[in-house]
């Protein structure tokens, strides 16, 4: 699910894949009891890390393919509604409305919003109907906690594979895994542990390179405004316990309210353009320079006859109204926010209570003490970003300048974030997926991701199948694996409305056509598509079979149909140096 939020005109998108499929109790289901054709049957699996509710949908017409689908992140801490509303959360299904006393003097409401731990069985309810009229039977968890719950999806999801197998489906044939975002790092892992139970497995948007890179593209983005935007921002190492949350929700509160503000505050309170830092930040992050209202291409028609004002000024300009690549970047950058900063705290508190850390401890598990940032801009961005960055007349040599202001703390422990050893431990021994070919495997993304940057599907596809290049020939069989990529439009989709000098943000998310850009934001016909294939693929027999699931997925619309394609590599902060 997408999080969209206005504010004076500058939009930012924060991302978390948390849909919800709400459905009534039917009936209940056991290891004992099985769910009837047509129902809807719930309950609740027992594990070591607590309960966790389940949901199985039943078609009239089984076809004997259980669909076992994890959910994405859920941020399991309180979210006042000040900040909740903007990022879309209170309108979510997967979002509960409590009480939360301790806000109302900070943000002058004691309402906030928090991730349940209800099952969804599908992306959407329309996929889930077409899944359920073409047969397929449908199961989820939710999980015992929210938050990073790699270990409680990985073990609710093996709960479930059990309850499945022990009659609660009847007449199942094959169970495939698949799930969105970190669901979709729970499916791979799952696939991963269980090869000779899991018949196949679609990981969608997956953050299936693991937590440390995804934490840190957050990083480099939040150290970056902090260099030169908010030098108040925390970034990492919060402290323990509810002041360390206060740290947190100050810090989101800060971006958010500069974002809105951008406008009319162009320059940061340091000095610095804040639309070309954030720029920088992203792009060294690895985050798309499109948006699902700005595609970096489009100029508006009519701004010869509207003149031109300086972009600095908050007027109008060419660049701003459609093409620039910076405002888009404005709009993406809310989804590394929310993830880096309350996801960081969430996980550092994991940290610290798996590993019995004293409240003094560092719980900092990505370090940027010797990354050169210079080095994580690459030539090619340069070039083609150059003259957006260096658009600006509030420093000399921009581009230099604010890279030299970064690298200048270089070495500097006390001014960057050092890791200690034992957060890094810690969570690299989460549950994650290695990427061994173990079974029949379908990856597909959106190549303009600002959650989850489509590297994670390259960098992962090509560890899968570099190892099952190292398989005993004899033994291995067929290469069952393929990753896919949905892209935007060929001719643009910024639209402005007649003489309008901003784009018409609802003209031009309809040009767009929920297809390329955004969040596991995909097309139903897309993901009804991947998960046909993923099961053509697991029939086959043939090379010439598996050729033709793939042809499944590359005909449909908005799909990449480039079999070279690959997506931009991922950021490594830690081998920049």
């Amino acid at each position: 699910m997408k999080f969209t939020f206005m504010r004076r005109g500058i939009a930012a998108v924060a991302a978390a894949s948390l849909i919800t499929i709400g459905a009534p109790v039917v009936s209940s289901a056991s290891a004992a009891e099985a769910c009837a054709a047509g129902a809807t049957c719930q309950g609740t699996l027992s594990g070591s890390l607590g309960a966790s509710p389940y949901t199985i949908k039943m078609p009239t017409n089984f076809n004997g393919t259980v669909l076992l689908y994890s959910h994405g992140y859920r941020f399991g801490t309180p979210v006042p509604a000040a900040l909740a509303t903007p990022l879309g959360l209170a309108a979510n299904p997967s979002y509960s409305k409590i009480s939360y006393p301790a806000f109302t003097s900070a943000f002058g409401s004691d309402v906030a919003y928090i991730g349940s731990n209800a099952a969804d069985v599908a992306p959407t309810d329309i996929v889930a109907s077409n899944l359920l009229a073409q047969g397929y039977a449908l199961a989820g968890t939710g999980y015992a906690r929210q938050g990073w719950a790699a270990a409680e999806g990985v073990e609710s999801g093996a709960a479930m594979i059990n309850l499945i197998n022990s009659g609660a489906v009847p007449k199942a044939k094959k169970i495939l895994v698949w799930g969105d975002s970190l669901g979709g790092l729970i499916s791979q892992t799952l696939a991963e542990k269980y090869p000779k139970r899991i018949a196949g497995s679609l990981p969608s948007c997956g953050v299936v390179e693991g937590p440390v890179q995804a934490f840190s593209s957050a990083m480099t983005l939040l150290f970056t405004w902090k260099t030169m935007i908010a030098p108040t921002l925390k970034v990492a190492n919060y402290t323990a316990g509810p002041a360390g949350y206060v740290q947190a929700l100050t810090d989101l509160g800060t971006v958010l309210t500069i974002l809105g503000g951008v406008a009319t505050n162009p320059v940061s309170p340091v000095g610095f353009p804040t639309a070309q830092v954030n720029l920088l930040g992203g792009l060294m992050a690895g985050l798309p320079t499109v948006s699902n209202v700005y595609d970096g291409q489009t100029v508006n028609p009519a701004f010869a006859t509207l003149g031109t004002l300086g972009a600095l000024s908050g007027g109008y300009s060419p660049s701003s109204a459609g093409s620039s690549s910076a405002v888009a970047m404005l709009q993406n950058v809310g989804t590394a926010a929310a993830l880096g900063i309350l996801g960081r705290y969430e996980l550092e508190t994991r940290v610290r209570t798996i590993g019995g850390f004293a409240a003094s401890e560092n719980a900092n598990f990505n370090d940027n003490v010797e990354t050169s940032y210079t080095n994580l801009l690459s030539p090619e961005q340069r070039g083609e970003f150059g003259d957006v960055l260096n658009a600006t007349t509030v420093i000399g040599d921009p581009l230099n300048t604010m890279l030299g202001t970064l690298d200048a703390s270089r070495g500097d422990a006390t001014k960057r974030f050092p890791a200690n050893p034992k957060a890094v431990a810690i969570v690299n021994a989460l549950p994650a997926p290695k990427g061994v070919y173990s079974v029949p495997t379908l990856m597909i993304t959106t190549a303009n991701d600002p959650a989850v940057p489509a590297g994670n599907t390259g960098e992962f596809f090509s560890s899968m199948k570099a190892s099952y290049n190292k398989m005993d020939k004899t033994t291995r069989g067929l290469f069952k694996g393929a990753a896919f990529y949905t892209i935007p439009p060929v001719d643009g989709w910024t639209k402005f409305a007649p003489n309008g000098k901003a784009p018409d943000a609802a003209l031009s998310i309809a040009a767009l056509g929920n297809s390329g850009v955004g969040h596991c934001v995909y097309t139903p016909e897309q993901t009804l598509s991947a998960v046909r294939a993923l099961n053509a693929m697991v029939n086959a027999k043939t090379a010439k079979q598996v050729i033709a699931a793939k042809r499944l997925v590359y005909a449909t619309p908005g799909v990449n149909n480039d079999r070279m394609y690959e997506p931009a590599a991922l950021k490594n902060p830690l081998a920049a140096r």
